[in-house]
């Protein structure tokens, strides 16, 4: 660990400016490694809880991720990471074929296992930033990280942070209701994948998804074409690189794709 980063830790508090040796103190007189996380199996009606310091001891190491910086306009980030292969080695998945994030701020990511392992998905305990990164509120771990050197396409779902709970689900069953709709409207198809990718996370639609920035179709009738409209630009004007809270998914989202997630939307039932 670098001299003067920014580490932050898996308890998900600043740690303010120091050496990260064995000889320093952390802040506050708290103990990063001591933040507990819960692994659940709701099927198999199982969970488990283990602390920063147990995650770590499961093959924890210091390292670097390019599509980290790149996401977040950062440079020389390091993070003390674990593969999440050794997570699922440790503890099998039983029937589950995805991985539901369930995060602190009412994010709510998802991973399917094929990718976690196509991709060779790591899961970080602490953060560790150059001094002169701005840190946004929500970035905190546990954080889902992309190696140096995997092929993970650019998308908002492989930037998963501030995660507590780890849920082993079924993918399937999990997107059967806005699959449903794509069933239905093959021409929506397109709009049900971006959102899946990039928003639901975010946005939930279906009876899905996570809170955080509440329902899209509450703040749009995207029945109406002008407010369809609306939504692309107010998306545009928030979601740039510029965004002052790093929320920047302008990034992994174009113009087309965006007018599908309206056209997507149209067609879900309001809540």
């Amino acid at each position: 660990m670098k001299t003067g980063a920014v580490c932050i830790g898996v308890g998900g508090l600043l740690l303010g400016l120091f050496a990260c040796t064995a000889a320093s103190s952390v802040k506050n007189g708290a103990n990063p490694a001591d933040r507990t996380y819960t692994l659940s199996w709701p099927v198999l009606a199982k969970q488990v809880r283990l602390t920063g310091k147990e995650l770590e001891d499961l093959g924890g190491r210091e390292v670097a991720s390019s599509y980290f910086d790149r996401a977040m306009s950062y440079k020389n980030s390091r993070f003390i990471s674990l593969p999440f292969e050794n997570i699922l080695r440790h503890y099998p998945e039983g029937e589950a074929d995805a991985v539901l994030l369930d995060c602190v701020d009412d994010y709510q990511g998802l991973l399917s296992l094929a990718d976690i392992r196509r991709f060779g998905l790591e899961l970080a305990t602490r953060i560790l930033l150059a001094p002169d990164s701005e840190r946004p509120g929500w970035l905190h771990p546990l954080l889902i990280l992309v190696p140096e050197g995997s092929p993970a396409p650019f998308q908002e779902r492989y930037m998963t942070a501030n995660i507590r709970e780890l849920r082993f689900v079924n993918l399937r069953q999990y997107y059967r209701p806005l699959d449903d709709i794509a069933d239905r409207f093959p021409e929506s198809a397109p709009g049900v994948q971006a959102f899946k990718d990039n928003c639901v996370y975010c946005h939930s639609a279906g009876g899905i998804g996570g809170g955080k920035g509440g329902s899209l179709l509450k703040k749009f009738d995207f029945k109406l074409a002008g407010k369809r409209d609306q939504f692309v630009a107010r998306f545009l004007a928030f979601h740039h690189k510029d965004n002052a809270d790093k929320q920047n998914v302008e990034q992994f989202v174009d113009h087309q794709q965006l007018k599908a997630i309206a056209g997507f939307l149209e067609k879900v039932e309001k809540p």
